[in-house]
């Protein structure tokens, strides 16, 4: 699978979809209306072709990127304050049809962080 952001500046391709999405209501996921889908970060090939930025928050155990031309969250990374990495992409910026054929998974990060729905 193929996505990018809006401006076509961050490319990320994956060899397969998730088995979910994930659609957290944190204070930050809430806000990008984030999708996300999952990767340990050798699955996952991300090119820029200008440059992106990053953000964190909290307990800053979190780096999320975003494109500095269009500005979508495209996806984030865990740091080394995490013992196990996970890479988190924003399916928002895939083909909106083969978005919508992966199963949704609701996560309350905002107060019991638990899944607030069955799995599909």
């Amino acid at each position: 699978m193929d996505l990018s952001c809006h401006c076509g500046n961050v490319h990320i391709k994956v060899t397969q979809p998730p088995s979910s999405l994930t659609a957290c209501n944190c204070s930050i996921c809430f806000r990008f209306a984030a999708l996300w889908g999952y990767y340990q970060p050798e699955e996952v090939t991300v090119t820029v072709k200008q440059t992106v930025s990053t953000y964190q928050w909290g307990d800053r155990c979190i780096d999320f990127y975003h494109c500095d031309t269009c500005g979508c969250a495209t996806h984030y990374l865990t740091n080394n304050k995490v013992p196990n990495t996970k890479f988190g992409i924003n399916f928002r910026m895939a083909n909106r049809l083969d978005c919508e054929a992966i199963p949704k998974r609701h996560f309350d990060g905002a107060d019991t962080w638990e899944f607030i729905d069955p799995p599909s």
